[in-house]
């Protein structure tokens, strides 16, 4: 499974997501949701460094703390909550059934509580591998180029019609006037 691929059913996705390190669930919520939460990364950094150190058999190559590692967690970042009110949480966002218990929290799931993110979107994320919305937008930019192109040289061609009327419309003028002039001498003389 490649790092920016997560394959099956919504629930597999999910469940391949909480497998990945502290870091790599981080920075897959940092990468579906940049435009909302980049003012985070400095926090969700912190959660992977407090989540690396309380996780004392895989440190930084863990990816769940169990339920009491999970709670020292939350109070380092004083949001602690009852064991209770830990496992609503994780029921609220769908990362828990509502008979499970949690045996082992991945970082996700906090990010999912804590920021209010639906956890189907999240395993659906766009991951930077956008080469597709990429390639279209690339076709759609250069029709707009293209476009404009058009317009400029359409642009460019009606000025100098303008200036060409202008220039035969001065120059009837004058015809005209001078015309007059000749005109007015005749009945002069």
């Amino acid at each position: 499974m490649a790092d920016n691929k997560l394959t099956g059913t919504d629930e597999e996705k999910l469940h391949q997501l909480c497998a990945k390190t502290y870091k790599a669930q981080a920075v897959w919520f940092l990468n579906g949701f940049w435009e909302k939460h980049q003012a985070e990364a400095e926090t969700l950094w912190a959660y992977v460094l407090k989540c690396n150190e309380l996780d004392i058999q895989e440190h930084e190559n863990g990816c769940a703390l169990d339920e009491m590692q999970a709670h020292v967690f939350l109070e380092r970042f004083n949001e602690t909550q009852t064991v209770r009110d830990m496992r609503t949480m994780l029921r609220k966002t769908g990362a828990l059934g509502e008979k499970e218990r949690p045996k082992a929290v991945p970082l996700i799931h906090h990010l999912l509580y804590k920021y209010e993110v639906d956890w189907r979107e999240l395993v659906n994320s766009s991951q930077g591998d956008n080469s597709k919305e990429i390639a279209e937008a690339q076709k759609k930019l250069d029709a707009v180029q293209d476009a404009f192109k058009e317009c400029a040289a359409r642009d460019s061609a009606a000025a100098t019609a303008l200036l060409e009327a202008q220039s035969r419309e001065a120059a009837a003028k004058k015809a005209a006037e001078a015309a007059a002039a000749r005109e007015a001498e005749a009945k002069a003389s």
